[in-house]
């Protein structure tokens, strides 16, 4: 057909216009045959060209209102999810409204597609299939407009019944009392024996783990294996012994809070309905205690515990009475040797911890000794050039451990155990040191540390300095140090050092002012 269809473009050639006419249709519409009453033109001429070719494809009606208003109401809902629950063949349906006293309960899982999961279903499924079906049942999509009053009664009402199922679920309390009614009353085998125990009490058991009011998961609890050991069925029982139910039990009787006359009265009625469902809560409590109280007085592992305790016990008694002194002396020598073994482990742990604290107080006596040796040599160098300072000496100490307090101190020392004679080693060290802790300070410790250095080299290829034999330059460097750079200045000497040698007679390093100046003037 697309190839056929370009043969019947209309077109206008001026050159085929004959003498006195307007216009023409060309050769390309020839098929037109036959004696016609009227010629067809526009979109008609293009019909009727089809169909003399055999292409004319017949258009699909449109519905009229009366079919979009039928397909529009409350039973025309098709949802084409092949995992819906309307096309699951084993799904019974929605469960019949429950009333109770003046509260009706409709079945608000099938409302939100959620009938097959029911109390299992999750705060996200809730969330998407609310999303979904709201826009599926919206009023203004079902076409409204056009339904008659009493599809239009049922497509509001089906809409307002899902925005209803959505405020319950999604309110964890309101959801709480909807799963207490929804779920069946509860009705737990009490007429069981040992040798029916599994196939009654196991699915009783599993029916109460929906209401269990706690963040572990009670399932964990169900020990439904005949020969599961009996540690685990101890667990079982402790476990269910102080169960703890959250299911709620709505009164008949109870009062309307709308008809409440202010906030007060509110209070009262809602404290009267608590009451009520109290009542009813301590019924169900006490038949579940009973249950599990029965649970475990049948249940055959239990039994055969109790069986092997009671043998046990009696062999025994047949062992005391038929060797009752070979048995004693047995327990006698038995509970020595354990004995004896106990006080030997208790005196070797007690050496033990004697011991380690011994090592630790050695250990902390070292350290402070070590750290007070640090601190004397750091102290012997203050006011040279480049020292750290105190603060950064004690950070120092306080960072390292005893053996890299004691290896720093041992290089910082001479070998016969004097003082180095030269702070400048000393410096030189703890920048080196301080260079190498990790703060906020690391690349400017970096820096003094290679300055350090850098100095040390230098002061061992000067030379001895001049003697200070005039008494204008040391006046210059009293005023130089006390009045221009006093102490606490950063880089004291150096710049002492520059000062002297733009002012006085002899340039001056660093080194040489600051040994000047401890001198004396």
């Amino acid at each position: 057909m697309a190839r056929a269809l370009p043969m019947l473009r209309i077109a206008y050639d001026p050159a085929l216009v004959p003498q006195g006419g307007a216009q023409v249709v060309s050769e390309c519409a020839s098929p037109l045959s036959g004696r016609m009453t009227a010629e067809p033109a526009g979109r008609k001429f293009h019909e009727k060209c089809l169909k003399v070719r055999g292409l004319y494809v017949e258009p699909v009606p449109k519905p009229d209102k009366a079919e979009l208003a039928r397909l529009a109401s409350s039973t025309a809902l098709d949802d084409e999810d092949e995992d819906a629950q309307e096309n699951d063949p084993d799904y019974d349906g929605p469960k019949d409204p429950i009333k109770i006293g003046a509260k009706e309960f409709a079945d608000h899982y099938d409302i939100m597609g959620l009938g097959r999961e029911r109390y299992k279903a999750t705060a996200d499924q809730i969330k998407v299939n609310y999303k979904r079906l709201s826009l599926q049942m919206h009023p203004d999509k079902c076409g409204v407009a056009q339904a008659t009053e009493d599809e239009k009664e049922a497509i509001e009402a089906r809409f307002k019944a899902l925005h209803t199922a959505s405020e319950v679920l999604s309110d964890s309390k309101r959801r709480r009392e909807y799963d207490s009614v929804d779920a069946d009353p509860t009705d737990l085998p009490m007429d069981f024996v040992s040798e029916d125990f599994f196939e009654a009490v196991i699915p009783a058991f599993e029916d109460l783990v929906m209401f269990f009011d706690g963040k572990q998961d009670a399932g964990k609890f169900i020990e439904a294996d005949p020969d599961a050991p009996f540690e685990n069925v101890r667990k079982m029982y402790e476990f269910w012994a102080k169960f703890k139910s959250w299911r709620e039990f709505p009164a008949k009787d109870e009062h309307d809070l709308e008809s409440a006359d202010d906030r007060g009265h509110k209070r009262h009625l809602e404290g009267e309905n608590k009451k009520k469902r109290m009542a009813e809560k301590k019924k169900d409590t006490i038949i579940i205690k009973a249950f599990v109280e029965r649970a475990e007085l049948f249940d055959p592992r239990v039994l055969k515990k109790k069986q092997e305790e009671k043998d046990a016990r009696e062999a025994r008694r047949t062992a005391k009475g038929s060797g009752k002194k070979e048995a004693e002396e047995a327990a006698k020598l038995e509970a020595e040797t354990a004995a004896a073994a106990a006080a030997a482990a208790a005196e070797a742990d007690k050496a033990g911890k004697v011991s380690a604290k011994k090592e630790l107080e050695k250990q902390k006596k070292a350290l402070r000794k070590e750290k007070a040796r640090l601190r004397d040599i750091g102290k012997n160098a203050e006011g040279w050039v480049g020292h750290p300072g105190e603060d950064d000496v004690e950070e120092l100490i306080n960072a390292l451990e005893l053996v890299s307090i004691q290896t720093l101190a041992d290089s910082l020392t001479a070998a016969d155990g004097a003082e180095p004679v030269d702070p400048g080693v000393v410096v030189e060290g703890l920048l080196q040191a301080l260079a190498g802790l990790t703060s906020a300070k690391s690349e400017e410790r970096k820096a003094a540390a290679e300055e350090a250095v850098a100095r040390q080299a230098a002061c061992k290829g000067e030379k001895v300095s001049a003697p200070w034999s005039d008494d204008a330059e040391v006046k210059l460097l009293d005023k130089a140090c006390n009045q221009k750079f006093p102490m606490g200045t950063k880089d004291r000497w150096e710049r002492v050092s520059e000062f002297m040698g733009e002012n006085g007679p002899t340039p001056r390093t660093a080194k040489a002012v600051m040994m000047r100046y401890k001198a004396g003037f």
